[in-house]
């Protein structure tokens, strides 16, 4: 390059004022149009965030309570056919599930108990949902309508009958309930009593001597079933109703099977008479679990 180029000075730009205050004066406006834009775009969303929450209102959580179902021991893994809780306090822990405070609070339930129909769906439902409870020991039943406002009311339960809670699991862990029914085909056992005797089937002492046998064959699978429960309670014997025998037996779980087979044998000892015989479990133990919880702030109807 020739020295005289290379040592020329380089040509600076220069801008006069007019063209400064239209550079900045077109800056300044493209600013804004930005601006303008961003501005816009929040506009936006903030009416159709209001929009939404008009046409679809954000409500309230509906208020619940706790359904207490029954005891065990603390630690005990349960689960079921709808979402449980467990709340433990010391050994034990209560099985609850959370529902809807409109239909289970203690008085909508009270208001409700004139409903014979309607209780009586409840107490299947509740009967039901404790027959369908898996777990690894020992289960106390409580009776319907078992409830508690908050977790520190259920707490306050627990701690009130923490000593007949844990004497009760005690004498139900490896033992299970069965429910047993006798009944009768009243023609048949009557038509057996006047072949065996020789009289005619309209005489009326066959009647008498029909409630005769019953009552002696209801009291002898009793006391043979009693045998080999560790105990028993019959629920009602009467020779003139359906059934004539309802009782509720207590069985160790390793005699089980003894207990089924005695079952079967009595059924085919009485079954040329008439008389048939029901056995139904393991259930929950409600006839071997009856308490009379503490006051607390937990209530039960």
């Amino acid at each position: 390059m020739p020295a005289l180029e290379r040592d020329r000075p380089a040509a600076r730009w220069y801008f006069s004022e007019k063209e400064v205050y239209q550079l900045t004066e077109a800056s300044r406006q493209e600013a804004l149009a930005l601006a303008r834009a961003v501005l816009k775009q929040w506009w936006l969303q903030a009416i159709l965030e209001q929009v939404s929450r008009q046409l679809h209102p954000i409500t309230a959580p509906e208020p619940q309570v706790h359904y207490v179902y029954g005891i065990t021991w603390a630690g005990q893994s349960v689960s079921g056919p709808e979402p449980l809780a467990c709340i433990p306090f010391r050994n034990v822990q209560a099985i609850v599930r959370r529902v809807p405070a409109r239909d289970y609070s203690l008085e909508a339930i009270r208001q409700r108990l004139h409903d014979t129909e309607w209780l009586r769906a409840q107490l299947r439902a509740h009967h039901q949902f404790l027959a369908s409870l898996q777990l690894e020991g020992p289960l106390l039943p409580l009776r319907f309508g078992t409830i508690c406002p908050e977790q520190a009311h259920v707490r306050a339960l627990l701690e009130a009958n923490y000593e007949d809670f844990c004497a009760t699991l005690a004498l139900l862990d490896g033992r299970q309930e069965w429910l047993f029914q006798l009944d009768v085909d009243r023609a048949r056992l009557k038509e057996a009593v006047a072949l065996v005797q020789g009289t005619a089937a309209d005489d009326p002492s066959l009647m008498v001597e029909v409630d005769r046998l019953l009552q002696i064959a209801a009291e002898h699978c009793h006391q043979t079933l009693s045998a080999l429960a560790d105990r028993a309670k019959v629920q009602r014997l009467e020779v003139r109703h359906h059934p004539v025998l309802r009782a509720a037996y207590l069985v160790a779980t390793e005699r089980t099977s003894a207990f089924r087979d005695r079952v079967a044998s009595l059924e085919r000892a009485y079954r040329t008479l008439g008389i048939r015989l029901q056995l139904n479990g393991p259930s929950p133990p409600f006839n071997f679990a009856r308490l009379h919880l503490e006051a607390s702030a937990a209530a039960s109807v």
